[in-house]
């Protein structure tokens, strides 16, 4: 079959500008001047950007001094690990740090280089659905527990974690203790079209987001730090950021992230009802024409059956992350992709390795079915439509090289 038109089906990687980020982008294109100068230029650029950060700031009910510009969900990651932990294992020479198996490699990198230094790391294991339990969090806990990084959404499966429930569990755990501190950390670069971010109702410390998620433009992410959170810097030099991230800011691309973060916020349960819809529809579809497939990952509504058990939807509204057994991933996305369908098998940031996905794995998935696994990521804009042409991609491909695969 031959189609005109593509269907963009991995926005968990990244999304195209929306036309108001990108207006304000070439709005700003104009503003040149170095924030940090005295002239008129500067003076401009610098109200533009404080004019940004106080946009993001209200986008998820944080103060402006506690949003720092960033070039990435990576970045802020690691600024919010290593800059909270350093100096807790200079001043404590030993620390236990927390996080999740389904985790992003720049949560679980920075935190496996910091065993160097003195940390030690425990790694939560996750259940069928990716979900983390917070009595997992509260038995792992010691006295040397000063930092707990858990995402709010997975970028993989689209698993929705317990943030409030884990941040409640840290509370207590800080108001027991006379002497050492705790930090929460979460990612929530997946999740501002889909979900609340307010870091007050999500009760965390720290909060990193990636303009590219929400479309907005690359290069340019930001870490909510909550007042009296000491982090140290990471890029040393100039003292723009509050001192934390030394260099000229990006100005235009500040200004088209607020712009879309605002956006994203904006009619999210809107938005999260429509593309339930047409994501369910695209599952009903390709089930329809390729009944073995499974889901990988929360179910899509109560009583749904996974490989073990029965339980309510906990997946973010534009995920599906499906395996057609026999059907090796890495073929499937290329055949969809001849046939206009943008889809992925994983995190780009771990694209390349041989291994099948660390999310994939953690669930439990059975090894024969590990490398099975097809993300769908679908855009605000997705149409019942595109989901039945995914459907029937699917098949086609299936049709062609399922059967390959299984008379090999």
């Amino acid at each position: 079959m031959f189609w005109k038109k593509r269907i963009y089906a991995d926005a968990a990687a990244a999304t195209p500008l929306s036309a108001r980020s990108q207006k304000e982008l070439l709005r700003l294109l104009g503003a040149f001047g170095n924030a940090g100068a005295l002239h008129r230029e500067g003076v401009e650029a610098k109200a533009e950007l404080e004019k940004a950060r106080a946009s993001i700031a209200e986008s998820i009910g944080a103060h402006a001094d506690e949003v720092v510009f960033v070039a990435s969900g990576t970045e802020g990651n690691n600024l919010a690990i290593q800059g909270i932990l350093r100096p807790l294992l200079q001043a404590y020479g030993e620390v236990h740090a927390m996080t999740c198996a389904i985790e992003h490699q720049s949560v679980l990198e920075p935190l496996r280089a910091m065993e160097r230094e003195g940390l030690y790391t425990t790694v939560l294991q996750v259940d069928v659905e990716g979900l983390v339990s917070t009595k997992d969090i509260a038995a792992a806990v010691n006295d040397e527990t000063m930092f707990v990084s858990i995402q709010l959404v997975n970028s993989e499966v689209g698993t929705t974690e317990p943030i409030k429930e884990i941040a409640k569990e840290i509370r207590k755990i800080r108001a027991s203790r006379k002497d050492t501190p705790i930090y929460f950390h979460t990612d929530a670069s997946q999740a501002p079209l889909w979900v609340d971010i307010n870091v007050e109702k999500l009760g965390v410390d720290l909060l990193t987001l990636d303009a590219q998620k929400v479309l907005g433009p690359k290069g340019i992410g930001a870490l909510y730090i909550r007042r009296g959170t000491p982090v140290e810097p990471m890029l040393w030099g100039g003292k723009q950021e509050r001192g934390l991230r030394g260099g000229t800011e990006n100005v235009p691309q500040a200004g088209a992230f607020a712009v879309a973060l605002a956006d994203a916020q904006k009619d999210a349960e809107k938005r999260v009802k429509n593309i339930t819809e047409v994501r369910d529809y695209c599952w009903s579809e390709i089930k329809r024409l390729l009944p073995d497939t499974v889901l990988n990952g929360p179910g899509l509504k109560q009583g749904e059956t996974l490989f073990y058990k029965v339980s309510p939807c906990l997946r973010v509204a534009n995920n599906l992350n499906i395996s057609v057994p026999g059907l090796e991933a890495e073929m499937a996305v290329v055949s969809l992709d001849a046939l206009g369908i943008a889809a992925s098998t994983r995190s780009a940031c771990t694209i390349g390795s041989e291994e099948p996905s660390h999310v994939i794995k953690a669930l439990g998935v059975p090894a024969q079915m590990a490398g099975t696994a097809i993300r769908l990521t679908l855009l605000p804009g997705a149409t019942r439509a595109q989901a039945r042409r995914i459907a029937q991609a699917l098949k086609e491909t299936a049709d062609r090289y399922r059967q390959k695969t299984l008379t090999k």
